[in-house]
């Protein structure tokens, strides 16, 4: 007699018959699975599954360039989307990314892909023809379940795509995997009853973050080249950080939520977005600019009517921009790391002639404050709903409400009127920038942390300061990784060790911060803000950064 509750047994019948998916010839040795090295990225071209041309297709980090070389006839769709199954598969194993496996329809759709290109004499379905796309298990697949990490949602097959897929699917790509996120998805690591919990490819012991810590780490992997995660306070922002690839947190209204599911649905003050995963800024530009280009707002009635604005994006990469720069969020300091990355990225923008003035963060915990009685105003009774379906327990650390933190009508009504009021105040200090910048114009937008540690362990509680006031006031937010922890670098320096403790939370920061070996491979990521609705200069002024650290260095 089994001595699992029900829950849990359905939880590992799923996990199980996820694995059952991966063929066996692409399946790792025992001696790599219980012995992985701590850096898991070094393994898909030492264990022997994929081929020379799976590896050099894999290998290729722009969309651009590998939708080309399909375009001219150097890869078949077929040779890319099995070069990523592999890969996929091979990631899975080791860092336990994925929530469904759809392998063999995303060979019979390549195989289509192939077959429309001959019988076109050479034409593509559109620019992301061949390419695979991963996405977060919030999305409907048509005829694939969306458990979303709740064990009571197994079994509910989708009887629709969400819009986005559909859009991808009109533009030629290739739908193969659906990756994890954690129970509840208000989680900053990646961590359920049902699946259990992904790692961090570049170190196995610390989280890869959540919420969508699955595309997060797949990518890392190279088991992906773009994929889709959403972000209501973070979600794609940490993962992105911490596993040191590049993201798109947009403003709410410019990429479709349509169809897709979600914990908290219906509540709409701090709306959860939807924002490319990936492993370059041209392909964060490609995929936002083909997607607007087929006009979402005319099948979702929630996006706006903003096709892409060239003139925005070439405004972001002036000659001379000025920036502010995040260098405390009120409650963790930086650790050695962030710090560097900051400086450098400071003394990389002035270098190349552009301004960087530091941004006063007095006013943030006011608005954490607002934002987290906002995301418990329900007192947890969305989240217990889809827990009772199945009876099991939520897991530790979930941010959600609980009875006690439930308003009225009229309470979150006041709160929507102190979010109103707040964002002025702070869109006022924004434009009083003028006033010191050397432009003569309010700055271009903020450099900013995600995080005060490069990662952390698993169950980690950390602040959303440097992340929840974009959230609040849904600003534009991209994240590209800066450098690697170095340790001969940022070690710990007396500043940092004799820094007052600011908080709790900064308590715990430094007690984690024992030396740069403990974030041994691991990439600090930081995030450049702009205003609501700028997606398209802040995506330039992201490139700005990176050219200017690429010949800083």
């Amino acid at each position: 007699m089994s001595l699992l509750q029900p829950w849990q047994e359905k939880a590992a019948k799923k996990r199980t018959s996820l694995y059952d998916l991966i063929p066996q010839e692409w399946r790792l040795p025992k001696s790599i699975i219980n012995n992985p090295p701590k850096n898991s990225t070094i393994v898909p071209s030492q264990c022997g599954i994929l081929s020379k041309l799976d590896l050099e297709i894999t290998e290729i980090d722009n969309i651009e360039e590998l939708a080309h070389r399909i375009a001219q006839e150097k890869y078949s769709a077929v040779q890319v989307i099995e070069a990523y199954c592999k890969r996929a598969a091979i990631a899975h194993q080791l860092v336990n990314c994925l929530a469904e496996i759809l392998f063999t329809q995303a060979l019979e759709r390549a195989q289509y892909l192939d077959d429309y290109f001959k019988s076109t004499g050479g034409k593509t379905i559109g620019p992301f023809h061949g390419i695979p796309i991963s996405f977060k298990d919030q999305f409907n697949i048509k005829g694939i379940e969306t458990a979303m990490a709740y064990i009571g949602y197994l079994g509910d097959i989708a009887e629709n795509n969400s819009v986005l897929v559909d859009i991808v699917l009109s533009l030629g790509a290739v739908l193969y995997v659906k990756t994890a996120l954690p129970q509840t998805v208000m989680l900053p690591e990646t961590r359920s009853h049902l699946l259990g919990i992904t790692l961090n490819p570049l170190n196995r012991e610390l989280s890869c973050g959540g919420s969508s810590g699955g595309e997060g780490s797949l990518i890392a992997m190279k088991g992906s080249i773009c994929g889709l995660g959403t972000d209501i306070g973070g979600s794609i922002r940490f993962p992105t950080a911490l596993n040191g690839i590049y993201g798109l947190k947009p403003s709410d209204g410019r990429i479709p939520y349509g169809r897709a599911r979600n914990s908290f649905d219906g509540q709409e003050s701090v709306p959860s977005v939807i924002g490319p995963m990936t492993r370059s800024l041209s392909n964060i530009r490609l995929f936002f600019k083909s997607i607007l280009e087929t006009k979402p707002w005319l099948i979702d009635p929630q996006v706006h009517n903003i096709p892409w604005r060239e003139d925005l994006f070439q405004e972001g990469q002036m000659n001379k921009l000025s920036f502010g720069v995040i260098q405390f969020d009120q409650k963790v300091h930086l650790s050695p790391p962030v710090q560097r990355a900051i400086n450098m990225s400071i003394n990389a923008l002035e270098k190349a002639g552009h301004q960087v003035i530091q941004w006063d963060t007095i006013d943030h915990p006011e608005g954490i404050d607002i934002l987290v009685k906002m995301y418990q105003a329900d007192g947890g009774k969305d989240v217990q709903k889809a827990l009772d379906l199945s009876g099991e327990s939520i897991v530790p650390g979930a941010f959600v409400g609980k009875p006690e933190t439930e308003i009225s009508i009229y309470e979150y009504w006041q709160l929507n009127v102190a979010r109103r009021d707040y964002a002025m105040k702070y869109l006022e200090k924004w434009n009083k920038t003028k006033e010191i910048t050397s432009t003569g114009r309010p700055i271009d937008g903020i450099i900013s942390p995600i995080c005060g540690l490069p990662a952390y362990p698993h169950e980690y509680q950390i602040s959303i300061e440097y992340t929840g006031i974009v959230n609040l006031l849904q600003l534009t937010s991209v994240i590209l990784p800066i450098t690697r922890v170095d340790l001969q670098l940022d070690q710990i320096t007396d500043e940092y060790r004799n820094m007052k403790i600011a908080s709790d939370l900064d308590k715990m920061a430094k007690e984690t911060y024992k030396g740069p070996e403990v974030f041994e491979n691991c990439i600090v990521g930081l995030q450049i803000i702009c205003r609501r609705l700028e997606e398209e200069k802040a995506i330039g002024m992201a490139m700005v950064l990176e050219k200017a650290l690429e010949l800083y260095q």
